[in-house]
């Protein structure tokens, strides 16, 4: 019984490594030729986060039975939309002033051809520039160089194109509530044209992050596995007193963990858990891996805050 606790605990702690983009720290050459094992272990492991999922469906459904429950998973914050975007403004123009300064184009591990360095920096101004007098050309121009960035780095693009459209997006539909120049884009603040912004965000993330766990874990698990070896402090199992999971296991654990949050995300399967869970693991990774962790993940640390105050299911009441 307390190994099976202790997996449901991890369960909510594993998505710490999940959300450092490995390939930030791992260089290609670095990653070992690895396979993740399928044992009895790998079993286990599985079935814990069936059940963690199973559990969160669970409270999510019928937390009205219980009041903090349903004011912690379905309460509505019933804060200013304005307030909302910005916020999220600062901390993207925050983000791409830090790129600019460092040099950087969208990642840390994206680095453009010299003849389209310059490209690269005056997109990457422009999105701040514009976004001073119209959120939504910053939007248009931030689409512009999502497009840019996919085109020249092909597949290796899947590990954050997907964040970035969707927080274009975002900025589009509602640029209007910061910028009253947005009014050219014909958008107002009726509330059907906000649930779809913050539906098209919330599948953006959950599709980014099961990208993420397909290419840096579970069809890659050699770079995960050189990950875990450099900075062994995340996996806990060993803390744990389960020394029978190998660094192996524990990629399979992070890579399925975070498939599964990032499907539920994406699919609107209890939102505020998921999102409960993602912002303790963005908050334990900014910990153990320092300001550039934060630095580079300030466009999810914008849209997460959001997602968890705005993504609420409703729960059911059931007649006894």
């Amino acid at each position: 019984m307390k190994k099976v606790l202790c997996l449901l605990a991890a369960f909510i702690l594993s998505p710490s490594i999940a959300q450092a983009h490995v390939q930030w720290f791992v260089a290609p050459e670095e990653m070992k030729n690895a396979a993740l094992p399928f044992d009895s272990i790998s079993i286990l492991l599985t079935v814990a986060v069936f059940v963690c999922v199973v559990i969160a469906i669970a409270l999510t459904r019928y937390s009205r039975f219980f009041w903090l429950t349903d004011k912690l998973i379905c309460g509505a914050p019933g804060i200013s939309r304005k307030i909302y975007m910005s916020y999220f403004m600062i901390m993207i123009n925050v983000f791409f002033i830090t790129l600019l300064l460092q040099g950087g184009f969208l990642a840390p591990n994206l680095i453009l051809p010299e003849n389209l360095l310059m490209l690269g920096v005056v997109l990457q101004v422009a999105v701040v520039v514009c976004s001073s007098f119209s959120v939504a050309l910053s939007g248009f121009v931030l689409l512009l160089t999502a497009a840019f960035m996919a085109y020249i780095f092909a597949s290796l693009s899947l590990n954050y194109v997907f964040e970035f459209i969707s927080i274009a997006i975002f900025m589009i539909l509602n640029g209007h509530i910061l910028n009253v120049a947005d009014r050219w884009t014909g958008f107002n603040s009726d509330g059907w044209l906000w649930r779809l912004s913050i539906t098209i965000l919330r599948v953006g993330i959950g599709l980014q992050l099961v990208a993420l766990a397909l290419t840096e874990k579970l069809i890659n698990p050699g770079m995960g596995l050189v990950f875990v070896e450099t900075y062994p402090v995340f996996n806990f199992f060993s803390i744990l007193g389960m020394d029978r999971i190998s660094d192996l296991h524990f990629v399979y654990f992070i890579g399925i963990s975070e498939l599964t949050l990032g499907a539920m995300l994406a699919l609107g399967v209890a939102n505020r858990i998921v999102m409960l869970a993602l912002a303790a693991s963005f908050t334990t990774t900014a910990v153990i891996l320092g300001l550039d962790e934060v630095l580079g993940h300030l466009p999810i640390f914008a849209a997460a805050v959001i997602l968890l105050l705005e993504c609420v299911n409703k729960s059911r009441r059931q007649n006894p």
